[in-house]
């Protein structure tokens, strides 16, 4: 398998349900491959959203520059 298939995202539970054998309360984030979180969310599914975080988004170049450049543009 490949790395994309297994990598885990964070999802939120929209709506109280059990998913993965266990009940879910609306607003618990939780961990889950995409194979896993496929029939939760549409066209297939409800009860999950994406949560955007540190693996859904790629960081912005002026993000990238380290604290210490910044703080001697500053000074």
């Amino acid at each position: 398998m490949s790395d994309e298939k297994t990598a885990l995202a964070d999802y939120e539970v929209t709506q109280a349900r059990e998913i993965g054998g266990v009940f879910r309360s609306k607003g618990e984030v939780l961990p889950m491959t995409v194979q896993q979180a496929k029939y939760y969310l549409p066209p297939y599914g409800s009860g999950l959203k994406p949560v955007a975080g540190k693996g859904a988004a790629k960081p912005k170049a002026d993000d990238a520059k380290p604290p210490a450049a910044a703080d001697k543009a500053s000074a």
